[in-house]
């Protein structure tokens, strides 16, 4: 059986209408500014754009420093910039395998051109007793100093080598005209005599020339 229970009764119930809350306007006053700033503070795109700004300064000023460096570099040694050109006949007849013709010019690190003007095989040198089985070749050498400093320069710097990579030293002061040794100034040249004896008929001869201690030997095939 179902059992009701009476409603209490007592001053406070049933409940009144409840009490409206008070509200201050003043308490929730907004300032505009405040509000704007914050807004632009958390907007993406604009912290995107000072990022890029400041990416763009950075690139700008590493550009200005790579350029100050090569203007300075040009001015020290204009032939270490980026527009230089290598001296023709400076990249050829660096190695015996690949040697310059006989008809080119080489140039080593001293700025020495070398060019061989004539060659004489089978020739006649007085000072060197003939043999019937050796032959006597005569090559006249040109050397140029393109450089700004003076640079030595000696017959003993050059020789013949065979196809077995033996190498024929020249035999010093044995003819008029021999290019001996001496000093090279800037902007000048000379001409001078090489003699070698060498086995007589032998081909595939290549001269080798050491310009000295600061320069890579050039190879120049005599055919």
């Amino acid at each position: 059986m179902s059992q009701y229970y009476s409603q209490p009764t007592s001053p406070m119930y049933p409940p009144g209408p409840p009490e409206e809350e008070y509200y201050d306007d003043a308490d929730y006053e907004y300032d505009d500014d405040e509000y704007y700033d914050e807004e632009d503070e958390d907007n993406p795109w604009l912290k995107r754009g000072i990022i890029f700004l400041g990416g763009c300064l950075v690139l700008l000023a590493c550009l200005g420093c790579c350029v100050l460096l090569l203007v300075l570099l040009w001015f020290v040694d204009p032939t270490q910039g980026l527009l230089a050109t290598p001296i023709p006949g400076s990249d050829i007849g660096l190695s015996l395998d690949a040697p310059a013709y006989s008809n080119e010019s080489v140039v080593n690190e001293q700025k020495v051109k070398l060019t061989i003007l004539e060659l004489y095989r089978d020739a006649s040198v007085p000072a060197i007793p003939p043999q019937e089985d050796r032959e006597v070749i005569i090559i006249t050498v040109e050397l140029v100093n393109l450089g700004d400093e003076d640079v030595n320069f000696n017959e003993r710097d050059f020789a013949l080598l065979n196809l077995a990579e033996e190498a024929y030293l020249p035999t010093p002061g044995a003819i008029d005209g021999a290019l001996g040794r001496g000093i090279l100034p800037p902007d000048s040249g000379l001409e001078g005599r090489l003699v070698f004896e060498v086995a007589r008929g032998e081909q595939g001869l290549t001269l080798r020339w050491d310009g000295g201690p600061d320069a890579e030997p050039r190879f120049i095939a005599l055919e």
